[in-house]
C-alpha cells in the first residue's frame, strides 16, 4: 500500500533556512530612509537577543510526513574503496535516527546534506567494530555542531542546549559508551542517555543492570550522561514499543536475531493517519450551527474540526447532531532494519505477515552465489546451498537467504545492505550533474568517480576500458538483486496465496530511499519507481 522511491542521484538539497534577524544595526539591512523612519516610529527593530527554540515544539507529536533512508555505509566487515562500514540515517521530517555508526560515519555525513545536530536517537544492532567504532567520534561531532549553532549570530538557533541523544543497543553498549567517553576525555556539552536491551540470560542478569548504577567502576556516569533504562525482553523474548508512538509518531520494537554475538533487528511502525473530513457533508451542518459554534469560543465554524482532531471526542450540537472525529484508518508505514544475521526469524513475533506487510526491509547480504557476472568463472562449489551454509556458519546471510526471509515477513521492497567485498559499487560515488535532469538517470548521464583517480569524471570522460567495467558492474549488481528475487520465489509454500513479487535493490553508499505516505499515493495504489 505504499510507495518506495529509489533516488540514484546525489542527496536532495533541502530548501535554504528561513532568513533570520542577526545581531547587527539597521544600517546593515540597506534600508531606505523612509523604511528606517517607519521602523523607528512603529518600534519595529530587529531583535538582537538570542533565543533558543522552545522545547515544547514537538514536531513528531503526529506521524512524520517524510521518511527517507540515507545509506552512509554499506560494506560488510571492513571498508572498501567505495563502501564505508555500516551506517544508516533515517530522516523523519526534521529529526534523524541513526542505525549503527561504523568507522568514518562522521565524514560520510559531512558529505551529505544531513545535519548532525538533528540526530535524536541512535540504534545499535550489535557491538562488532564495523557497527560501533565511529560512535564516540560521531557523538563528539554532534556536540560540536550544537555548540557552533548556539554560539552563532542566529536569533533563533536550530539547536536546543537541553537536547539529549538517546542510544539503544544490546547488553554492553552502555559500558562501551561510558568507557570510551571517560578514557578519551570527551568534554562535549552533548547529553547522552544509553538504554540497554536486555534478555533473561545469565550474562545479562549479572552484567546488564550492574552497569546502570551511577556509582562504582566501571558503571559510574560520565559527566554529560543521563542514567538510561534497562529494557527487559518480554516472555516471548522481544522488546515491544520501547519507543512509544506518543513520543515520536513512530513506534519502535526489537527482537534478537541470530549472529555470532548478541544482535537485534528493529521494527519501525508509524501510527495510523486519520481520514479526511467530508466537507461536503460537514459544511451545511457547520453553517446551520454557526452561532452556536461561535458561542463555544470558536472564531469560525470550521475551527471546531481542529478540536475533533486533537481531542478525538464526539461533539453533540443542540439539534442532536453528533460530530464524530475522523477515523484512524489509513495504515502507517512499516520498516524493518536488521543487523548482521543468519536467521532473523524472531522478529516475526512482532508482526503479522499476512495482515501487516512490511513496506521496506533492510537485510544484510554478506555473501552471494553470483560471484561473477560471467557464468564460466563461477565455480561448481558456488551453489546456493554451499554459499548459504558458509554464511550460516559465519552468522551472516546470502542474497538468496535474504529473499527467502523477505517472503516470510511479506516485504514489498527490500534493500540488500552490509554487502561483501566481492560486490562492486558502480553507483557508489555519484556526484551532482546538471545533465542528469536533462537526459535521465542512466549511468551514461551520471557522474562517477574513476577507480584509478581521485577526481570526479563523467561517463563520457572515462576510458573505454573503464566504461566497459561500469556496464559490467551494473549488470552484476542487477544479477545479485535477481538472485534475491529467486530466493523469494523458491520460498513459496504449497497452497500459499499469490503475492506481488518483492522489489529488490542492492544498496550503495549515499543511496537515498524515500518511503512516501500511503494517503499521498494516487488511489492508494502501490507503485514502484525503481528498476
Amino acid at each position: 500500500m505504499s510507495l518506495v522511491v529509489f533516488n540514484q542521484q546525489a542527496f536532495f538539497k533541502p530548501r535554504p533556512r528561513p532568513s533570520r534577524f542577526l545581531n547587527r544595526s539597521l544600517e546593515s539591512y540597506k534600508l531606505t530612509p523612509s523604511q528606517t523612519d517607519h521602523l523607528h516610529r512603529h518600534r519595529f527593530v530587529p531583535r538582537v537577543e538570542k533565543r533558543v527554540r522552545p522545547t515544547n515544539m514537538n514536531r513528531a507529536a503526529s506521524p512524520p510526513d517524510q521518511i527517507e533512508l540515507n545509506f552512509l555505509g554499506t560494506s560488510a566487515g571492513k571498508p572498501t574503496t567505495f563502501r564505508n562500514p555500516s551506517s544508516l540515517a533515517v530522516r523523519m521530517d526534521g529529526d534523524i535516527w541513526m542505525f549503527d555508526c561504523g568507522e568514518a560515519t562522521t565524514h560520510q555525513m559531512m558529505r551529505t546534506t544531513l545535519k548532525a545536530s538533528h540526530v535524536k536517537k541512535i540504534f545499535i544492532t550489535h557491538l562488532h567494530g564495523d557497527h560501533i567504532l565511529g560512535l564516540i567520534s560521531f557523538l563528539a561531532h554532534i556536540g560540536d555542531r550544537i555548540e557552533t549553532d548556539l554560539m552563532s549570530d542566529n536569533e533563533h538557533p536550530f539547536s536546543d542546549p537541553t537536547s539529549v541523544v538517546e542510544i539503544y543497543g544490546p547488553s554492553g553498549i552502555r559500558e562501551f559508551v561510558r568507557t570510551n567517553l571517560r578514557l578519551t576525555q570527551t568534554h562535549s556539552t552533548l547529553r547522552v542517555q544509553v538504554h540497554e536491551l536486555l534478555r533473561m540470560s545469565t550474562r545479562d542478569r549479572i552484567y546488564g543492570p550492574s552497569l546502570s548504577q551511577p556509582t562504582g567502576s566501571p558503571g559510574r556516569l560520565w559527566r554529560t550522561e543521563i542514567l538510561g533504562r534497562d529494557i527487559w525482553a518480554d516472555e516471548e523474548g522481544v522488546w515491544r514499543s520501547f519507543v512509544g508512538v506518543e513520543e515520536t509518531g513512530v513506534c519502535v520494537s526489537a527482537a534478537p536475531i541470530a549472529h555470532r554475538i548478541d544482535c537485534v533487528g528493529y521494527l519501525l511502525v508509524e501510527a495510523n493517519r486519520r481520514e479526511k473530513f467530508d466537507m461536503k457533508k460537514l459544511n451545511p451542518i457547520l453553517q446551520d450551527h454557526e452561532e452556536e459554534i461561535k458561542q463555544m469560543g470558536f472564531r469560525a465554524p470550521q475551527a471546531i474540526l481542529s478540536k475533533l482532531e486533537k481531542e478525538r471526542q464526539p461533539i453533540t450540537l443542540s439539534t442532536g447532531i453528533k460530530l464524530e472525529p475522523p477515523k484512524l484508518s489509513i495504515p502507517g508505514r512499516r520498516l524493518v532494519i536488521l543487523g548482521d544475521t543468519s536467521d532473523p526469524s524472531p522478529i516475526l513475533a512482532l508482526t503479522d505477515p499476512v495482515k501487516e506487510p512490511i513496506d521496506l526491509l533492510v537485510h544484510e547480504a554478506t555473501g552471494t552465489a553470483v560471484v561473477d557476472i560471467d557464468p564460466s568463472r563461477i565455480s561448481a562449489q558456488d551453489t546456493e546451498e554451499s554459499v548459504s551454509k558458509k554464511m550460516r556458519e559465519r552468522g551472516h546471510s546470502s542474497s538468496f537467504m535474504a529473499g527467502q526471509f523477505a517472503r516470510r515477513i511479506n516485504a514489498r521492497h527490500m534493500i540488500l545492505n552490509h554487502v561483501g567485498g566481492k560486490f562492486p559499487s558502480p553507483m557508489g560515488c555519484i556526484c551532482p550533474s546538471e545533465e542528469i535532469q536533462k537526459v535521465g538517470k542512466q549511468v551514461q548521464d551520471s557522474c562517477l568517480k574513476a577507480t584509478h583517480a581521485s577526481l570526479w569524471k563523467s561517463y563520457e570522460q572515462m576510458e573505454e576500458e573503464r566504461k566497459k567495467k561500469v556496464r559490467i558492474e551494473l549488470k552484476w549488481i542487477r544479477t545479485v538483486a535477481e538472485d534475491a528475487v529467486k530466493g523469494w520465489r523458491e520460498g513459496a509454500k504449497d497452497g500459499e496465496e499469490d503475492r506481488e513479487e518483492v522489489k529488490v535493490m542492492v544498496a550503495h553508499d549515499f543511496l537515498q530511499v524515500k518511503v512516501p505516505r500511503v494517503d499521498l499515493v494516487s488511489n492508494f495504489k502501490r507503485v514502484s519507481l525503481f528498476s
